[in-house]
């Protein structure tokens, strides 16, 4: 049963995963040896050789993982069940301590890659700014949080497969809950930890954000500005949260680069996500994952965990269940980034249409252009990994000619 286990995750994740970035690879290859579009000459190869660069990060990460994959099914799951045996009494708390260790190992392993993206890749292509402090500080805080937030939804999950039936059913509503509940604290409680916000200062331009969001009746307690310059120079904007507690958010670097005009078309597409309740439609497929992922993990056959040398308790059906989430996740994506792209079209409709055509058009060549973002990808990566259409489509539905 394992081996059937390693064979399905390889056959049906790991290849398909390594053949997407394998496809895309080449692709950018053969793009950069044409004209360039979009971006200037210089820029354009910038970007193709930073494109590049992160897949075969990406190749790395799909060879380890398989590796990690392979190691945690045939001994690290029976060997963090030994370990942990008799070192607590509460059989609850002691299952707890089993999946946290494993998020906790799984956390460790990814810090290579990690900083190598962040402090590495990034700084070499002018991106990051992070010092090794807000690194470290960044990883430490997530370890917290791992540990107090991760703990507390653990254990109330934990018990409530151990009481329940029809746990799977119960342990997807509350965790979907625990997801509702993080982003509407989000931007107030969890965002502050890692950056500072401060209110905007322009008042012109908050003005005319404001009329825009009475426009469409979207309510938020403030429009603020993120210190985002201090780790990357990206820019990027947000509406965070859920009802009465969301937010506007503008990173730093965004309002050095685009104009008032660009700002306004690009909230405006933002809030076209708001208007066509884009939000609710995204906590329903959420929720569909979620039914699905818990569905398989109370169907997990009593024999596997025999093989493995395990009993079948909680703690062991959500290790396995979170060792399978990327298999299960990966052909969910399509779905998921068929309907987002849709809405990303419907978005730039609404956005032009509070401010133009060509405003929207122009303010997002210029976020490609800051943010070297390649223009050009292979049919089949789109599929799998982009939730926003290509730039050339969207710029040909906004009838502008690159």
């Amino acid at each position: 049963m394992a081996f059937y286990l390693v064979c399905l995750y390889s056959l049906c994740f790991a290849i398909p995963s390594l053949v997407l970035n394998l496809l895309q690879y080449r692709h950018i290859q053969k793009a950069m040896q044409k004209e360039a579009i979009l971006l200037s000459p210089k820029d354009f190869v910038e970007a193709g050789i930073y494109a590049l660069e992160k897949l075969r990060l990406a190749v790395m990460q799909d060879m380890m993982g398989l590796i990690v994959f392979v190691l945690w099914i045939f001994f690290g799951l029976e060997w963090i069940n030994t370990l942990l045996a008799h070192y607590v009494r509460s059989e609850i708390t002691h299952q707890v301590l089993i999946v946290f260790s494993f998020l906790f190992l799984s956390q460790i392993l990814s810090i290579p890659f990690k900083y190598y993206q962040e402090m590495i890749l990034d700084k070499r292509f002018g991106f990051s700014h992070q010092t090794m402090g807000v690194f470290i500080t960044d990883l430490l805080k997530g370890v917290v949080l791992l540990g107090v937030v991760g703990g507390a939804i653990l254990y109330v999950l934990i018990f409530l497969m151990s009481v329940l039936s029809y746990w799977w059913l119960w342990g997807a509503l509350f965790v979907l809950g625990v997801v509702l509940l993080i982003n509407f604290v989000y931007p107030t409680w969890i965002a502050p930890l890692f950056n500072s916000f401060t209110p905007l200062a322009d008042s012109v331009l908050q003005e005319k954000i404001e009329g825009l969001m009475r426009s469409v009746g979207f309510e938020s307690n403030g429009i603020f500005v993120m210190d985002a310059s201090k780790r990357d120079g990206r820019l990027n904007a947000y509406f965070g949260g859920l009802g009465k507690n969301k937010r506007v958010v503008l990173f730093d670097t965004l309002l050095e680069k685009i104009s008032t005009d660009g700002l306004v078309a690009i909230l405006g597409h933002e809030l076209g996500h708001f208007k066509h309740k884009d939000v609710v439609f995204n906590v329903l497929i959420q929720g569909v994952f979620l039914f699905a992922i818990f569905y398989i993990a109370g169907s997990l056959p009593q024999s596997l965990f025999a093989e493995l040398g395990l009993k079948k308790i909680p703690a062991n059906v959500l290790i396995i269940l979170f060792l399978l989430a990327p298999l299960i996740s990966f052909w969910f994506l399509p779905l998921v980034g068929f309907f987002s792209r849709k809405a990303e079209f419907r978005a730039d409709r609404f956005g032009a249409s509070l401010s133009s055509k060509k405003t929207l058009a122009e303010a997002l060549i210029r976020l490609v252009n800051e943010n070297k973002s390649f223009p050009s990808s292979h049919p089949l990566y789109i599929c799998f990994h982009f939730t926003h259409p290509p730039l050339l489509e969207r710029l040909k539905a906004l009838d502008y000619e690159a």
